[in-house]
């Protein structure tokens, strides 16, 4: 079972491709992140809550994150580096 780990691993390595959670947060992320920024009246009752949600992604993934592109580079620095 090990063995067949670390070639999906190696294969999500070799390919640049970061495993389906990573994905995940950083659309995560990015979504939030424009969903913040628009002036519409129904997002703007929501965009506290998105705030704190988009700050708590952040702080799992480092102390000066602070957009989803750093974020994406986190995340990609910590893959590589296992």
């Amino acid at each position: 079972m090990k063995c067949i780990r670390h070639v999906i691993m190696l294969c999500q390595v070799n390919f640049r491709f970061l495993p389906a959670k990573s994905q995940i947060i950083i659309r995560t992320a990015s979504f939030l992140q424009k969903f913040i920024a628009l002036e519409n009246s129904l997002c703007t009752l929501f965009a506290n809550d998105a705030r704190r949600q988009l700050h708590n992604i952040f702080k799992q993934y480092g102390t000066n994150i602070e957009t989803a592109c750093q974020l994406r580079n986190a995340i990609y620095i910590n893959f590589y580096n296992h």
